[in-house]
């Protein structure tokens, strides 16, 4: 059994519950593709553990799906970590130095970092004492403002992407559906 079908057979549930429980809604294609907005710029905000909130209340504020926003923030998650903010850092730093300068940090700090405090097993054992959250300060006092800045501006990007993308998708979906309906009318 290859890779590719044994990911299809895991996300199974996944997809049927985005299928059946989502795109039947009686949201518009409008909400529902401001739900993966949403979604998708939260996920690129340095707010680790805030996302779902976030992405509920801005969801909320622009009367998007907010099943949708929950749901597309999770494309931030410990394994794509160094794949969002890592990009994020960069556009940052290179707009950053237009209004303040801060020293230079290397991706293998950045993922020294990121592996050592936002590893499971540490946050685990160690969420609930203050050296845990000291630990995150640093990091966020090191690569903070630029990996927001820098996060802003690439989940807008993304966001307006995804917003495209998840407005056509729809859209093509509902005619499909409205296609196979009408035939079997007739």
């Amino acid at each position: 059994m290859n890779y590719r079908f044994r990911l299809l057979i895991r996300l199974r549930p996944v997809l049927r519950f985005i299928k059946f429980r989502i795109l039947h809604v009686d949201d518009t294609p409008q909400q529902l593709a401001r739900g993966v907005a949403a979604g998708f710029f939260v996920a690129y905000l340095p707010l680790l553990g805030l996302h779902l909130p976030f992405a509920f209340i801005l969801a909320q504020l622009i009367r998007a799906n907010k099943a949708l926003a929950v749901a597309a923030v999770w494309i931030s998650n410990p394994l794509t970590f160094v794949l969002i903010y890592y990009p994020s850092y960069r556009l940052g730093r290179m707009i950053l130095p237009f209004f303040h300068q801060k020293p230079r940090v290397e991706l293998n700090q950045i993922q020294e970092m990121l592996n050592q405090t936002f590893s499971l097993s540490y946050m685990i054992v160690n969420l609930f004492t203050l050296e845990y959250w000291k630990q995150v300060a640093s990091v966020f006092t090191k690569i903070g403002l630029e990996t927001c800045i820098g996060g802003i501006i690439l989940g807008a990007v993304v966001a307006k992407i995804g917003y495209w993308v998840a407005y056509y998708f729809i859209i093509g979906y509902r005619t499909r559906k409205a296609d196979r309906k009408q035939r079997n009318i007739v």
